[in-house]
């Protein structure tokens, strides 16, 4: 096909621009992949998005600055509605956070938009070098994914004030007191959220898939989210596993296969018990924040890092050591381990479906070992599958493989 002289020219300024940033240099060299992103930039792909700068500004003004600016000002909003003084108490409930952090979803907003405005019929954009207008529709795909409300709840009780009259003496009465607790509840949706909002088809839906597969999140991960351990930061995460104690990776897988089948998806669901937790299966309210299924009553069982912590403890690691070992949470869990090929992946490894605090409701399984096609199977809690249950890490969107220093001997 012929290229255009003003196309090959926005593709060499945003080539130079993905080089001379740390981020791009590093992406870049984890994926060897500089002639395939010259090609999808020349060629007007959605993933060009990714390495996108802002037409007729410097060179360092990249989409990805654009989004970081939106996200300031969401976070000053939120800030704003925090500090309100006419409520007696202020509570956040960040959906789909595990520990109540904003997430940020700028890796979905990116995708959300090149789909919308590259993978169409008609009137398909070059995204490359955005303009003024494309800007504003990117601004636009933000807002419409990253939204909050404010609700008001009142509550009344009686209590017994004792005070002292004129004349020395102590008067008891009941007063009736009244507060009201403002609950601000912040939705960061999905890429593939807001497809059904904005009515994407069948191929689009698709894309989304092979963007998320691409890895190119990675650009969007916080400097306190660790790519790999150092062999002093393995040997200290080590050191609280007790002397003679050795967590081998067949025995996480065994452990991880017993509940197969045996216990439900629970929000928030965390487990130190040995063996079979008296717990599971008994009816509870999902008391942790965050989820559609809080406040409802349902079977006790474990979240996706729930099970992962359970699994490791009964693998051998100390129930006091969680917290410096395997993590609770999968940023935790993501942290105390280090990153490797999909290749190399062996039992008891660990398979994230994205960087920590990217994503609503993050997911996180354990390898116990591949099919007859050579596909990862993985051992994980679903909400979906409703139970700890194997598949294949395609299936579910696993995309990034780390191993857990306990396993690093």
């Amino acid at each position: 096909m012929a290229i255009d002289p003003a196309t090959l020219k926005a593709v060499a300024k945003v080539a130079t621009t993905v080089l001379s940033d740390e981020k791009g240099r590093r992406i870049i060299l984890i994926a060897c992949l500089v002639p395939f992103i010259m090609i999808l930039l020349v060629l007007s792909s959605p993933f060009a998005i990714f390495f996108s700068i802002l037409g007729g500004h410097d060179e360092s003004i990249s989409a990805i600055s654009v989004l970081n600016e939106m996200k300031e000002e969401f976070s000053y909003s939120i800030q704003q509605e925090q500090s309100d003084s006419s409520a007696d108490t202020i509570k956040t409930i960040v959906m789909g956070s595990e520990d109540g952090t904003l997430i940020d979803n700028s890796e979905d907003v990116l995708i959300a938009f090149a789909v919308k405005y590259n993978v169409t019929q008609d009137d398909a954009e070059q995204i490359a070098v955005l303009s003024d207008k494309q800007v504003e529709r990117l601004k636009k795909v933000y807002w419409d994914m990253n939204v909050f409300k404010t609700t008001y709840q009142t509550s009344s009780k009686e209590v017994v004030v004792t005070t002292t009259n004129g004349k020395g003496e102590q008067v008891s009465e009941t007063k009736t007191v009244t507060t009201t607790t403002k609950i601000i509840t912040i939705d960061c949706l999905t890429a593939k959220d807001i497809s059904e909002i904005y009515g994407f088809d069948e191929v689009q839906n698709q894309m989304i898939v092979e963007m998320r597969k691409s890895g190119y999140g990675v650009l969007m991960a916080t400097n306190d989210v660790k790519t790999f351990l150092t062999r002093e930061e393995i040997d200290i995460i080590n050191s609280y596993i007790p002397e003679g104690v050795i967590i081998e990776g067949d025995k996480v897988v065994e452990a991880a296969e017993s509940l197969v089948g045996k216990v439900k998806y629970f929000w928030g669901g965390k487990s130190l018990a040995m063996g079979w937790d008296e717990r599971f299966g008994t009816d509870m309210e999902v008391t942790s924040p965050g989820s559609s299924s809080t406040g409802t009553i349902r079977p006790f069982g474990l979240d996706c890092s729930g099970f992962v912590t359970w699994t490791f403890v009964n693998a051998g690691l100390a129930a006091e050591s969680i917290e410096s070992t395997i993590g609770h949470g999968t940023t935790a869990q993501w942290n105390l381990s280090t990153s490797i090929p999909a290749s190399t992946a062996m039992l008891g490894d660990l398979a994230f479906l994205a960087t920590p605090g990217t994503r609503k409701v993050n997911h996180i399984g354990i390898v116990v070992g591949r099919n007859n096609d050579g596909q990862i199977l993985v051992v994980h809690c679903s909400s979906g599958a409703n139970n700890v249950s194997i598949a294949t890490a395609e299936s579910v969107g696993f995309q990034y493989y780390r191993r857990p220093a306990v396993l690093i001997h």
